[in-house]
C-alpha cells in the first residue's frame, strides 16, 4: 500500500482509543512532542516518507506504508493505530504487558509488530470514499 494512501486512510479515523491513550499518558514520548494526537503524528510522518525527512529525522525516501510501519519507532503511535483500526482490546493489553517489560522504544515496537503485523492493520483500514 502506498504510504500517502495510508496517510489519507488514517487521517479519516476518528475513533476513541482509551487503551492507547492510557499507554501514551504513562509510557509515551514526554519531550519534543509537536503533535496534538497520535493520529496527527502518524499522518504527518507518512506525508514525509516520500521525502528525505525533516531536520533531525532524515531517512531515505519511501513510498511503502508497510516499510514505514516496520520502521516506525514509537510504540504509543503504533498502539494507537492498532486500537484505531479495531484490533481487539485483549490483544492490545497482552502487547502492553509484554512491551512495558522493556525500556527501549525500538524493542517495544519490534514486539508490537510481531504481535500485530502490518497485514492486521492494513485489512482493517477504512476505505477511501470515491
Amino acid at each position: 500500500m502506498d504510504v500517502l494512501d495510508f496517510a489519507r486512510r488514517i487521517s479519516m479515523i476518528d475513533k476513541p482509543t482509551p487503551i492507547a491513550d492510557s499507554f501514551d499518558n504513562e509510557w509515551g514520548q514526554a519531550r519534543n512532542r509537536w503533535w496534538t494526537s497520535q493520529r496527527e503524528h502518524l499522518t504527518v510522518w507518512c506525508l514525509f516518507q516520500p521525502t528525505n525527512g525533516v531536520k533531525g529525522y532524515k531517512h531515505r525516501p519511501n513510498n511503502s506504508a508497510e516499510i514505514m510501519y516496520n520502521n516506525f519507532g514509537r510504540p504509543e503511535t503504533l498502539l494507537w493505530l492498532a486500537e484505531a483500526v479495531g484490533i481487539e482490546g485483549k490483544i492490545l493489553y497482552t502487547v502492553i504487558d509484554e512491551i512495558t517489560k522493556h525500556s527501549h522504544a525500538n524493542t517495544q515496537c519490534k514486539i508490537l509488530r510481531e504481535r500485530i503485523p502490518f497485514e492486521s492493520i492494513s485489512i482493517n483500514l477504512p476505505k477511501i470514499l470515491e
